[in-house]
């Protein structure tokens, strides 16, 4: 049965696989391709930051929950002041490390509010939207980042 010699076969037969040398030149091929590119990218420094890979920034993705685009948030940009929804359970200071691990940028300070959830009606039933915490990020002039891929 076809199945059962999977199990039985012995591991040299048939599959021939490549040598160490081919590994090492593979190997050495793709290291100059990124020397080449890490080349590149030193020589062009941008003051604009984006979000760093997840597995980089620890904590940061549950306290920063997502970012805010509103019309005053939006004015708030044009000062250098970025406005975020954050974990209710956050403080200031984590609120500033995430920042500093995800886009790469120290705050220069950041303020919160606590916004109270609205009491709502489904009918007879009455119901409770949740609580927010927002955090205003204030970083220094010349310094920005980029909040969402593709918006200027």
């Amino acid at each position: 049965m076809g199945f059962f010699d999977k199990f039985s076969k012995k591991k040299g037969s048939g599959d021939a696989k490549p040598s160490k040398a081919a590994k090492a030149a593979k190997a050495s091929d793709t290291k100059t391709a990124d020397a080449k590119t890490a080349d590149t990218k030193e020589s062009k420094k941008a003051v604009v930051k984006g979000p760093l890979a997840k597995e980089g920034a620890g904590s940061a993705y549950r306290v920063l929950v997502r970012p805010i685009f509103t019309e005053k948030a939006s004015a708030l940009q044009a000062m250098g002041k970025y406005a975020f929804e954050v974990a209710t359970n956050a403080n200031k200071m984590e609120v500033s490390r995430a920042i500093a691990d995800l886009y790469g940028v120290k705050p220069v300070s950041v303020r919160i509010i606590k916004v109270q959830g609205k009491e709502v009606r489904f009918g007879r039933t009455l119901g409770r939207e949740r609580d927010i915490k927002k955090a205003i990020v204030s970083l220094k002039p010349g310094e920005s980042i980029t909040v969402v891929e593709g918006v200027a």
